[in-house]
């Protein structure tokens, strides 16, 4: 079933176009091909390509894997039609012991559409040698024990239902000092010993534990909001462990750790849309456009360990450490996430947990040459939050999901969530569908589209990336990819194919959306010379247009607002101020109404007021702006029904009319142990 699908070649010229015609089997219009294993647009005689071998492929392995075809009925025309309208069994039913990302291969290669396949037989290759090289560790760990020490033990602290945001040994070996917020109710610090379920609470402000000091004082973080799913950010303070007040200290500040002798603080700090990594306090070592996440000082304090993550709120990223001088390492790279960073208890080694580049949950030491060794691999989300110079560790175990919810008018919302990472991103015109992405593990990593009804019906995925937009008659959606690259795809929501389009001289494409005409997308691009501006492309041509010349920032899933006749736009400059964009005369205005910490959504039916959003506990408050008059009414408030463990929750999508809207929210599970043993 291999050898049907051909390159295009080019038409030849000169002297060899007296040479004989050659018929191919293989031209548009004609059906040939074994069936069970052709791919739809074989089946349709459509032209077909090396995706429709790969299509081949995927119904070979998964008669491999399970003894039975994936498309098979009594008849041929049956067989065909199955291949068309039914996507195959369950594999994972059919054959449970499947590695599940060998499952994920094997459907990615089943796709109807050609463009949600894998691009390339290179990329299936390199996916599939990742799920070969797990198997090998996996069975070489099985018969030689691997890494994972036998004698390594847990014991649970916390058995509260809710999200565990920090945790630290207390000084001398007395106690464990950690925030969560339980039962969907403000963060708070607590006192616990191993062994007595009860914690106490130490009656301080709503506040997060960022780290402890050896004299006992905390750095704490006042009012953390989660700017933006993992990407935090607050008030430090600090406050001493025995008690008396609370002194705040520094705004902006995502996450701090104290040198070994308490006296200095490691500190990443926002300043102008730049994350800045400073030891001690106020002394720069690195400022970048990405994020920062956990930082960990060396037991000599001459280095800083830490995660930066390329994609906002994504907790993917790298392990770097720099030291006093500002020279930098990376020691792990392209780790599908990072969620804790400590250094091991000799100094030698840092510690880190977060999910590898196969997908596997786990904790992982690595020396400053780069060489790794696996400390424990686990079955679920691990957080390492401490490590004691005797070698015990504070880790936390649990689920983190991106749920969506669907709210219409006053009715209580419903739950419209698919696989783990469900990113609400836009609604058709009715109200009756949500467009939506999946960001987590069941689609990672290149994350894809799905549509969903919000009567419960089944999502229908419509291929890779993430959707920032639907077409005005609801036919077609736009989608970033991930990574980004030099392109967009376009998604039909019924028939046809996907479709790719180029961004021209090279620069990446981090958000479109589509003109009211459907004719032209509204495009911000971004390169290493220009960072984030403002395109307007047409279709039929390709070519695009600069619309502002400036850098723009904006809230990366719900991008721009624009207007209903595509005239105006709501931007934001660099400095944070927002304007009013007029595209027909080339102009903007400012918008002073909206403050730096307001999130325009959308422009409703008239044109005359703005959707707008700022980010409460758990929730989000939502407010009309008549931008005649600059007067903001209340409209209504957001938060998923149930709050437990809910610690961010995503701007909206909403319809013109008001009447529906769909958000996101981050809700985290979790447990924390006392683990002996792993050094």
């Amino acid at each position: 079933d291999f050898g049907l699908a051909r390159r295009e070649q080019a038409a030849a010229t000169g002297s060899q176009s007296l040479a004989p015609t050659v018929a191919l089997l293989t031209e548009p219009g004609t059906l040939m091909g074994t069936h069970g294993y052709m791919a739809p647009e074989q089946v349709r005689g459509n032209p077909a390509d090396a995706r429709s071998d790969l299509f081949a492929l995927g119904a070979v392995l998964f008669e491999m894997l399970t003894a039975r075809r994936a498309f098979q009925a009594e008849t041929a025309a049956d067989t065909m039609s199955a291949i068309l309208r039914e996507d195959p069994p369950e594999l994972l039913r059919l054959a449970p012991d499947t590695p599940p990302a060998l499952d994920r291969i094997v459907r990615r290669c089943l796709e109807k559409l050609p463009a949600a396949r894998f691009r390339s037989a290179a990329d299936l290759a390199f996916a599939l040698e990742a799920v070969a090289l797990s198997s090998s560790a996996t069975h070489a760990a099985a018969v030689d024990g691997g890494s994972q020490r036998a004698d390594v033990r847990f014991q649970r602290i916390t058995y509260r239902s809710g999200a565990i945001l920090g945790a630290r040994f207390a000084p001398g070996g007395t106690g464990v000092v950690f925030a969560a917020a339980w039962e969907g109710r403000a963060c708070e610090v607590f006192m616990a010993q191993p062994g007595n379920p009860e914690a106490r609470s130490l009656g301080l402000p709503t506040a997060n534990l960022l780290s402890i000091s050896p004299q006992g004082e905390m750095a704490l973080s006042l009012e953390a909001t989660h700017f933006f799913w993992n990407e935090v950010r607050g008030v430090l303070a600090r406050g001493s462990l025995a008690g008396g007040g609370i002194r705040p200290v520094l705004e902006g500040v995502g996450h701090a750790a104290w040198a070994p002798d308490g006296r200095g603080l490691a500190i990443t700090r926002y300043a102008k849309e730049r994350c800045r990594l400073e030891y001690p306090s106020g002394h720069l070592l690195v400022e970048t456009t990405d994020w920062i996440g956990s930082v960990s000082v060396s037991r000599d304090g001459r280095r800083v360990a830490y995660s930066r993550h390329t994609y906002p709120g994504d907790s993917a990223g790298d392990l770097l450490v720099t030291d006093a001088q500002g020279e930098t390492r990376a020691l792990a790279s392209g780790m599908s996430s990072i969620t804790g960073v400590e250094w091991s208890p000799t100094g030698d080694e840092v510690w880190f947990s977060g999910v590898d580049e196969r997908l596997r949950h786990g904790l992982w030491a690595v020396g400053l040459s780069g060489t790794r060794r696996d400390l424990f691999a686990s079955p679920t989300r691990i957080v390492l939050r401490d490590v004691s110079p005797d070698g015990r560790a504070l880790v936390s175990f649990g689920s983190m999901r991106l749920g969506l919810c669907v709210q219409r008018g006053d009715a209580p919302p419903v739950d419209c969530s698919w696989f783990d990472g469900s990113v609400a991103a836009g609604l058709t015109e009715d109200g009756q569908r949500v467009l939506f992405w999946e960001a987590h593990e069941a689609e990672s990593p290149h994350f894809a589209t799905y549509l969903r009804a919000i009567d419960g019906s089944a999502a229908v995925r419509l291929g890779e990336g993430g959707g920032t937009g639907l077409s005005a008659d609801g036919a077609w959606v736009v989608a970033v990819t991930h990574p980004y690259r030099d392109e967009l795809l376009l998604h039909p929501t019924g028939f046809g194919e996907s479709r790719t389009i180029r961004i021209p001289g090279g620069a990446r494409a981090e958000w479109a959306c589509f003109h009211p005409d459907g004719r032209r997308l509204f495009v911000v691009t971004s390169s290493p010379e220009r960072p984030r501006r403002l395109h307007l492309l047409t279709l039929a041509s390709g070519e695009m247009e600069l619309l502002w010349d400036e850098p723009v920032t904006f809230e990366p899933i719900r991008g721009l607002p624009v207007s209903v006749d595509g005239d105006w736009l709501v931007l934001r400059r660099e400095d944070g101020g927002a304007v009013l964009f007029s595209c027909r005369e080339r102009s903007s205005q400012p918008l002073a109404e909206l403050g730096r910490e307001d999130i325009p959504l959308a422009f409703d039916r008239s044109g005359e007021s703005l959707f707008v959003t700022r980010l409460e506990r758990s929730g989000r408050r939502i407010e009309r702006l008549d931008l005649q008059t600059g007067a903001r009414t209340h409209w209504r408030d957001v938060a998923p029904p149930d709050r437990s463990g809910v610690y961010f929750v995503g701007a909206p999508v909403i319809t013109r009319d008001g009447e529906t809207m769909a958000f996101s929210y981050l809700r985290a599970l979790d447990e924390l142990h006392l683990v002996l043993g792993l050094a």
